[in-house]
């Protein structure tokens, strides 16, 4: 009997050692198919100024997936216009790009919500909505449409509300200027006889000197001294009602992006959901020692008086009902976005000091 047992014991520890090493030997396969996993993506960057990001989060990419997923960083402009990126991206010209929702725009305006819009909510609220109200998904349709995925990579804190030669009072002052101003802020200003101009960060000091603008927005005080605007303009207006922040995001081509194994994807979006926090900290950081370089140098500050930042919102929900007629998937994206923002409002309203 003893005998029997012991047989009986060892036949026990056989078959479990039989089972581990299938296991064991399965898992390391599966290890391997992702350890090979090789990418080699071209990526260009739409803005400049944002090569440092786009460094770090490459290294980060290269880091965690063990050399296995690398990125070529091109600079702006080096393989097709910023303009032409994400179009370039879905027909396969280049694998990914660092860019703007912004930029797409230019061709479908409803994804300006995806980015910073008027009069928008805290970047919390707009993360809020994209990753639980349904923004994501609409975002995920439309790019998919276009053979691209998209992941919120990167976000800037508010923008200036313009730089001016001029104090004005009332926003009726601005009838006749020519501004640098991008997106549907540009819209609203138009409603009070401000002529809308698109020109790149560095061509915005020529342009003023050369009388081809008089005003202009563009980026964060710490940006904005970097450009030298404090050099040709005297006033600093506050708060950004046109941009209360930027999203910044990476754009890929969605068939490399669907071919890309699980782990491949999941470092990629981690990877892009640090640096939103890095930027984010980082930015708001250096914006305090540059208004004081800004000051230094002359420039006056200026708000807004909330009389005008009313006639603002009123005129930017007057663009918003404009643009939701004449475009389906404009008023479909802004339903969806109003719609979120009104339920969140019992908490927002409440929860936060103005």
């Amino acid at each position: 009997m003893k005998g029997r047992n012991k047989m009986r014991h060892s036949l026990k520890l056989f078959r479990l050692f039989t089972i581990f090493i299938f296991v064991f030997h399965a898992s390391g396969t599966n290890y391997n198919t992702i350890a090979s996993e090789r990418v080699r993506w071209k990526l260009q960057i739409s803005l400049g100024g944002t090569e440092n990001h786009v460094n770090q989060l490459i290294d980060k990419i290269k880091i965690i997936s063990e050399g296995k997923i690398k990125f070529r960083l091109y600079k702006v402009n080096s393989l097709v216009s910023g303009l032409a990126l994400h179009t370039a991206i879905g027909e396969g010209q280049i694998e990914a790009g660092f860019t703007i929702p912004g930029y797409f725009a230019s061709k479908i305006p409803a994804v300006h919500f995806f980015s910073g819009v008027p009069f928008v909510p805290r970047y919390l609220e707009h993360y809020a909505w994209m990753q639980h109200g349904g923004g994501q998904q609409l975002k995920d349709r439309i790019y998919g449409e276009h053979g691209l995925i998209s992941l919120e990579c990167g976000v800037e804190p508010p923008e200036s509300g313009g730089w001016f030669n001029e104090r004005h009072e009332k926003v009726e002052d601005l009838r006749g200027i020519k501004m640098r101003i991008f997106g549907l802020g540009g819209k609203v200003l138009k409603k009070f006889g401000v002529s809308q101009t698109i020109l790149a960060p560095f061509d915005i000091v020529p342009s003023v000197k050369k009388g081809v603008i008089d005003a202009t927005e563009i980026f964060t005080p710490h940006w904005d001294h970097w450009l030298g605007l404090q050099k040709i303009f005297k006033y600093y207006y506050f708060p950004s009602w046109h941009q209360p922040y930027t999203v910044h995001e990476l754009v890929i081509n969605k068939q490399k992006w669907d071919g890309l194994g699980k782990a491949g994807r999941l470092i990629i979006m981690n990877s892009c959901n640090t640096l939103i926090l890095e930027m984010l900290g980082k930015s708001n950081a250096l914006q305090p020692q540059a208004m004081r370089n800004i000051k230094q140098e002359g420039v006056k500050f200026v708000r807004w008086r909330d009389s005008e930042l009313k006639k603002l919102r009123q005129a930017w929900y007057e663009v918003v009902e404009e643009e939701s007629a004449k475009d389906p998937l404009f008023a479909e994206v802004y339903k969806s976005y109003k719609s979120f923002r009104d339920q969140y409002a019992i908490w927002g309203d409440r929860a936060y000091l103005k």
